[in-house]
């Protein structure tokens, strides 16, 4: 089989539903009588681990808690301006699902509450003035769209922020698939808005691909969902 057709058929699989994996319980220790003239030591409450000054690894599946932006209400589904659609004070970038192989959990970086999504990989990296206002030049051209596949396995995303560090704008984009999903809706993909995902042509996504190398996030290249994967 060759490399492509093998790529295709792990998409295809990852955009199959598949069944959790059994877990087995484990066997109860046994339990050894103490004989009468044996002392019983005093056992002390389990102490917790010493806390880390790291952050947890979102990537591991577990996520710092968060608190949703102030007066956050929604991301408009579309914007009479188009995208972004507003004045924004800086992008981030953000890798998530890294260890998601299959259907995706985070669609997009955030969930709908403002807050980022379970799996993205803290902090994200910041985009320059001059990196923002390509992006924004990027996705306003007819020519990144078109084309596209029916999966839609995201692994990497952009938020746009106001200067309160509040979610104006987000897109997520498949580079497996080349399929990508905005809220608010970009008027040149012809898409619906964060729920409908459009197809980008191989300029737009080879495009995106390299900001998202140049930004330094992991897996921009990934050709196949095999690549992402628990402890990969």
């Amino acid at each position: 089989m060759s490399a492509r057709a093998a790529a295709a058929a792990a998409l295809l699989a990852a955009c199959s539903p598949t069944p959790g994996p059994e877990i087995e319980p484990s066997p109860q220790a046994s339990v050894l009588p103490v004989p009468p003239s044996a002392p019983i030591a005093s056992v002390s409450a389990p102490q917790p681990p010493p806390a880390s000054s790291d952050p947890p690894d979102a990537s591991a599946g577990v996520a710092p808690p968060e608190v949703p932006p102030p007066g956050f209400t929604g991301i408009p589904d579309k914007r009479a301006t188009g995208f972004p659609g507003v004045t924004f004070a800086n992008v981030r970038a953000f890798a998530f699902d890294l260890g998601v192989s299959g259907r995706p959990e985070c669609y997009t970086p955030l969930d709908p509450d403002g807050t980022l999504c379970r799996t993205v990989r803290r902090p994200g990296v910041e985009l320059s003035g001059e990196q923002a206002k390509q992006l924004v030049k990027l996705l306003a051209q007819p020519s990144t769209y078109g084309g596209g596949s029916a999966c839609f396995l995201p692994h990497h995303g952009f938020v746009f922020y106001d200067a309160n560090e509040t979610p104006v704008a987000v897109l997520s984009v498949c580079f497996l698939c080349d399929m990508a999903r905005s809220s608010p809706a970009i008027p040149q993909s012809k898409g619906g808005g964060e729920g409908t995902g459009f197809g980008i042509t191989e300029k737009g996504r080879d495009a995106l691909r390299g900001l998202c190398n140049e930004l330094g996030l992991p897996k921009c290249d990934a050709k196949s969902p095999d690549e992402f994967g628990r402890g990969r």
